[in-house]
């Protein structure tokens, strides 16, 4: 097994801090209001990409990782009922049977 380097635990508290950046910019998205937020909110999440080149875990920083994987977890629970939120919704507006419904006139012809 190789030795962690100094370089190893840079690139990977770089990794976590971008991880927790993003938790913290998505849980401030889902404070705001469901029906605009969620499905941006669910693309950002969705658009990480695994940082390519880090090696293994350096194991002093298995600790933050740890709570950084929990604030996913409770992350995803409430990016889950945020989702829930949002369809349950619009099937109620496509069930209203007076919904307007939007009408287009070309008025220059």
């Amino acid at each position: 097994m190789s030795a962690t380097t100094a370089a190893d635990v840079t690139a990977w508290s770089q990794a976590l801090d971008a991880l927790e950046a993003d938790l913290a910019e998505t849980n401030l998205l889902l404070d705001g209001s469901l029906d605009e937020v969620a499905p941006l909110v669910l693309r950002r999440a969705t658009a990480w990409r695994v940082p390519q080149g880090l090696g293994p875990m350096p194991t002093e920083l298995s600790e933050r990782a740890t709570a950084v994987l929990t604030k996913q977890r409770e992350t995803a629970g409430r990016l889950a009922r945020a989702l829930s939120a949002t369809k349950v919704r619009t099937r109620i507006l496509d069930a209203r049977p007076d919904r307007a419904r939007p009408v287009y006139l070309d008025a220059e012809g």
